[in-house]
């Protein structure tokens, strides 16, 4: 099943302005085009995001918790489960504090926590959204990371 960008989410990339996309996709290891396909660009960006959430949590404050409060349930226990933790939002809290002081102190021009407020909803409802796997020929395509890996 592939995943498709509502029109909210849409709406929510135009207000981002281009640099800070371009400087988000840079920290996810992305190289973006001169001329910026906000859709495209995004929708590479969310399989690297979820791979960054299952190696080291995400960098969540405490200016996070409505946001995760305001998740449905099964996008955040989705977003819990490739992080390694409880779904409860103080739990995930907690957690992302730590990771949200490792990114203070030695990533600080990373846009990962600026931007990560207005991603999670698209991010949690893309971590709960079943994809196919990648064909054995097709190394492009990103399958969600889990526990396992």
């Amino acid at each position: 099943m592939a995943f498709e960008l509502l029109p909210s989410d849409v709406e929510t990339i135009s207000l981002l302005p281009e640099m800070d996309l371009a400087d988000l996709a840079v920290d996810l290891d992305l190289i973006p085009d001169a001329e910026i396909d906000r859709r495209a660009l995004l929708l590479e960006m969310l399989p690297r995001l979820l791979e960054l959430a299952a190696k080291e949590g995400l960098p969540f404050s405490r200016w996070d918790q409505e946001d995760l409060e305001a998740l449905p349930e099964h996008h955040r226990a989705a977003l819990a489960e490739i992080i390694g933790g409880p779904s409860d939002p103080a739990s995930m809290l907690k957690a992302g504090a730590k990771v949200y002081k490792t990114y203070r102190k030695l990533r600080t021009r990373s846009q990962i926590p600026l931007m990560l407020p207005l991603l999670l909803p698209l991010l949690a409802r893309y971590a709960a959204t079943p994809r196919d796997p990648p064909s054995a020929d097709d190394d492009s395509k990103v399958d969600r990371p889990g526990p396992e890996q």
